[in-house]
């Protein structure tokens, strides 16, 4: 980026036969060199006529640059005043003094040549070189002993300082919430906005320009330490320290191409590092998604292919609801809640006390493919008010005919418990991970079985209606959701492992050597691994006491591992890496398309406009990621 900044000579071309004007590219005024023609295209005020045709972002980049060179001098200069300077003024208060808070001069020394006398240093806010308030000392040498108890001493003016230092915070915290959400930069410019910012505690509010500015170059520079430090992380933790981003493609051209798509990917994993990824997740089964994740499962030895986890409920509760034994239920369900909140009078005779509880029909969730399902819950709670209602004789009979036969009919009732019994517990498993700190691995594959025999005990255990239900989710899980990680992941999550009730099929056993092969290549490596997994298969060495509950209780299976298994450091960082890995996809983190999109418009944009562009979308999702992750 500096170096685009730099090349100041590609935006204008000397004239003359002296060479000393300069003729700018965009508008063909002549200026005196190209420091004023910095000055020109940056839109600096001062004696030089500023540009009317130059593109918003290279105004920016040159403003920018100007600003900082100021700012880098003044700061120099100031620093050579304060070497210059003799005498030091301190506020000084003395106990038992006629008058409080008197001014008195101490002469100060500030050279070596002061080490025999008594050094007294007063902390306070110096204003550095780079403009920005940071804590420093500044040693004041005395030939007077001054007891703490008596002297109180500060730097003059540290509150201006700390001011501008808040100032300073206030501003970031702007361009942050700008830049995470996506925003357009000139609504800070707008009165609505300085009104709200003003009535809301006032302070400087940075304009437009600086959004896109400075300020946007200050974030990059923070945005890329986090994702330095996170990416550092992977080698010594084997556990992701956070969600990075990486790039947006556009894959329009390319879609149908699965040899482009399986090339594309490989690219960004040899960028992430092969040692470094584990899988990939996929959002979607369908259209060429899914036509990639058959071409990669079946040309990649390296690496796991999985569809997120909320997906593939989300295909559970849909085939489920498709069975012929519900018959449209949530169609039906859809036009009873539509009839209530279209009729306000239909609406106020529902809520009537006298017909029960005040219920609520709909309901929201972070998945909103489960709405539907968890308003067919509140509906089914809802009976006897809906029948209460209907049987009212404040009821217009001929309003809502068709939903009055179906609320009276009992089948239908009874369809609704089915279909609600069927899909509850999925859904309570959907919230469970959600709330897992992504580190799904170790639960999946048990939790999937308590789903399946919590629908069956809900449906009285009764074979006929509960299969179908199974089969419908087996079906979803073998063909998209279930990876070798998963029965690995319950191998080594000691709480499943050393319970009573382990299931050791072949699946697990042949699962887990999977795992292996595909993440350990080196051979003497998967044979230290082996050996060790003797000592944790039969709880022994530093697993005798680990493997008591006391010890698993209450802990993460990777943290676990961390703490309890030093002495295998193989086997301790393939069950970590294993353990820390999530079944859930980036849709999780609900990530705008709006802004990646921008990156399809760049026809007719510079190179610099481009970049400036790339470096916004980096910007906005790594802090709307960063944002996601503290709140997890």
């Amino acid at each position: 980026m500096e170096d685009t900044l730099m090349e100041i000579r590609e935006h204008g071309v000397t004239v003359g036969k002296k060479k000393q004007r300069v003729k700018c590219n965009y508008c063909g005024k002549e200026v005196q060199g190209f420091c004023r023609l910095k000055l020109h295209l940056g839109g600096v005020s001062g004696d030089v006529t500023l540009c009317d045709q130059v593109t918003f972002n290279v105004r920016e980049a040159f403003r920018s640059m100007v600003m900082k060179q100021k700012l880098s001098s003044n700061a120099k200069a100031k620093t050579k005043r304060v070497h210059k300077r003799k005498r030091i003024e301190i506020s000084s208060s003395k106990s038992g003094s006629p008058e409080e808070g008197t001014t008195t001069s101490v002469e100060a020394k500030l050279s070596s040549t002061a080490a025999a006398a008594e050094t007294k240093r007063v902390v306070g806010n110096v204003q550095m070189g780079n403009g920005l308030n940071k804590r420093g000392r500044l040693e004041i040498s005395s030939s007077k002993s001054v007891s703490p108890e008596k002297r109180t001493t500060s730097v003059e003016a540290s509150n201006k300082h700390d001011m501008d230092f808040q100032s300073n915070n206030a501003q970031k915290c702007i361009a942050r919430f700008f830049y995470e959400n996506g925003f357009d930069f000139s609504a800070v410019d707008s009165p609505g906005f300085r009104e709200m910012m003003s009535v809301s505690g006032g302070g400087d509010i940075p304009g437009s320009h600086d959004l896109d500015g400075w300020m946007l170059q200050e974030a990059l520079k923070e945005v890329e330490e986090h994702v330095k430090k996170i990416k550092d992380s992977w080698a010594v933790t084997d556990s992701p320290a956070g969600p990075v981003y990486l790039k947006s493609f556009d894959v329009s051209d390319i879609k149908s191409n699965a040899s482009a798509l399986l090339s594309l990917v490989d690219g960004l994993a040899e960028e992430v590092g092969l040692h470094n990824v584990v899988q990939i997740i996929a959002c979607s089964t369908s259209g060429w998604v899914g036509e990639l994740g058959k071409s990669f499962a079946a040309n990649n030895s390296n690496m796991f292919w999985s569809v997120s986890i909320s997906h593939c409920f989300e295909l559970m509760l849909v085939e489920i609801e498709k069975m012929d034994s519900f018959g449209g239920i949530l169609d039906k369900v859809n036009n009873i809640t539509e009839f209530l909140y279209n009729n306000p009078l239909v609406w106020e005779l529902f809520k009537d006390p006298s017909h029960g509880n005040d219920m609520k029909i709909s309901s929201s969730s972070e998945f909103e493919f489960t709405t539907p399902y968890l308003t067919l819950e509140n509906v089914f709670k809802a009976k006897n008010n809906l029948a209460a209602m209907f049987a009212s004789s404040d009821w217009n009979k001929e309003e809502g005919t068709s939903i009055s036969k179906f609320v009276k009919d009992p089948s239908f009732w009874e369809s609704v418990q089915r279909l609600v019994k069927s899909t509850s517990p999925l859904i309570c498993g959907l919230c469970l991970f959600s709330t897992a700190n992504n580190q799904h691995i170790g639960y999946i594959y048990d939790t999937m079985d308590g789903i399946k025999e919590s629908i069956a005990k809900e449906l009285s255990n009764a074979e006929r209606c509960y299969k179908p239900v199974w089969d419908v989710i087996d079906d979803v899980w073998n063909k998209h959701l279930h990876s070798p990680l998963h029965v690995t992941g319950y191998f080594l999550n000691p709480a499943a492992f050393y319970s009573t009730d382990f299931s050791s099929d072949p699946e697990v056993t042949t699962g887990f050597v999977s795992s292996l092969v595909h993440m350990v290549k080196e051979c003497h490596v998967q044979a230290k691994i082996s050996a060790q997994l003797k000592m944790y298969t039969f709880g022994q060495g530093c697993f005798d006491k680990a493997s008591q509950a006391d010890q698993i209780t209450d802990i993460a299976p990777s943290e676990w591992w961390a703490q309890k298994a030093s002495q295998h450091p193989e086997l301790q960082s393939f069950a970590i890496k294993i353990l820390s890995q999530t079944c859930e996809g980036a849709s999780k983190y609900k990530l705008k398309r709006s802004v990646a999109e921008k990156l399809l418009l760049t026809r007719g944009m510079s190179r610099f406009e481009e970049q400036h562009l790339e470096e916004f979308a980096f910007v906005h999702y790594s802090l709307h990621l960063q944002r996601s992750k503290a709140t997890n």
